[in-house]
């Protein structure tokens, strides 16, 4: 599939971005090293993406506004949770949409954790 480009490489079943990408990127946690998994393409192009990231207790707003408003609105197979730890919380996204789409909506809600406030 051409949305995979460089952004991805094989990991058994599943998609993983390579580690050095990531590589202290905000919000990022250090448990997953980053990790953004696209599983089970269908013949649309969608796929099942996850990722799980850690957020201050100052940029859980920040971010989830930053998805709802973005351009792509959010799909409706969209299941995102944030459980509270240590200082902050441990956030779960799941959706069933373009790996492009998804990365882009994630890129730039943590895009908006990085602006001045």
């Amino acid at each position: 599939m051409e949305e995979r480009g460089g952004l991805v490489e094989p990991l058994g079943n599943a998609w993983q971005e390579p580690e050095t990408s990531m590589k202290g990127r905000p919000g990022f946690s250090g448990g997953t090293g980053g990790t953004i998994r696209f599983l089970g393409y269908d013949s649309g192009g969608r796929a099942v993406n996850q990722v799980e990231l850690w957020l201050t207790r100052e940029e859980l707003p920040v971010f989830i506004e930053a998805l709802v408003t973005h351009s792509m609105p959010l799909p409706t197979d969209y299941l995102q949770t944030a459980e509270p730890r240590d200082d902050g919380f441990c956030v779960r996204i799941r959706s069933h949409e373009s790996p492009k789409v998804f990365v882009s909506r994630l890129s730039s809600a943590i895009g908006c954790l990085e602006q001045p406030a």
